[in-house]
């Protein structure tokens, strides 16, 4: 390996440090399918801020069904001619229900991958592929950004540009990982030459 080789790898290796905020002490635990106790306390105040999310969400949404309750149930039982137009009040009941199915669903789905981001790590190893994809119309105000990097068979999303330019197409790279509802990326080595 020549000086320029090593300090290339070098480069690789600092920028994906400062992207991803890890340090090569977090790199050896990680090694070892463990988190650092930096990212451990990083980790575990995202997920008091997550858990405090989903809490304000919950009440929220049953705020919501209470008022469409109190709103349109009434209405509907005061309703007796049959050329009325108001909704049936077990139409209305068996909507409040579903749409209550899918909110636990979706926040039971969500604190699982909360309680994930404590777990032990997992790893993949392959080719880089760092993809940009922007949604939406030029003369649109909402131009939506998504930044994903694929190692191996995993598709992780990340932050921001720089996350996603950390890594060269078609390098191989080990990344290590929380699996959650989505794949959260911790940190990442480049392999091989």
């Amino acid at each position: 390996m020549t000086d320029e080789t090593v300090y290339g790898e070098l480069g690789a290796a600092e920028s994906l440090q400062k992207a991803f905020d890890f340090t090569a002490a977090d790199l050896v635990e990680n090694r070892a399918g463990r988190l650092s106790a930096t990212q451990s306390a990083r980790m575990t105040k995202g997920q008091k801020t997550s858990r405090m999310g989903m809490y304000v969400m919950i009440v929220v949404v049953v705020v919501f069904l209470i008022v469409i309750a109190a709103i349109f149930l009434p209405q509907s039982l005061a309703a007796k001619s049959g050329s009325s137009s108001a909704v049936p009040p077990w139409i209305i009941v068996v909507v409040i229900v579903v749409v209550a199915l899918i909110m636990f669903t979706s926040f039971a789905r969500t604190r699982r991958g909360i309680r994930n981001l404590t777990g032990p790590l997992s790893s993949v190893e392959g080719a880089a592929k760092p993809k940009v994809s922007t949604f939406g119309d030029d003369n649109q105000a909402g131009m939506d950004t998504i930044f994903r990097v694929r190692i191996g068979d995993v598709n992780f999303p990340v932050q921001g540009r720089r996350q996603v330019d950390a890594f060269e197409k078609g390098k191989n790279y080990r990344a290590y990982y929380l699996k959650s509802t989505v794949p959260v990326l911790v940190s990442a080595e480049l392999v091989g030459s």
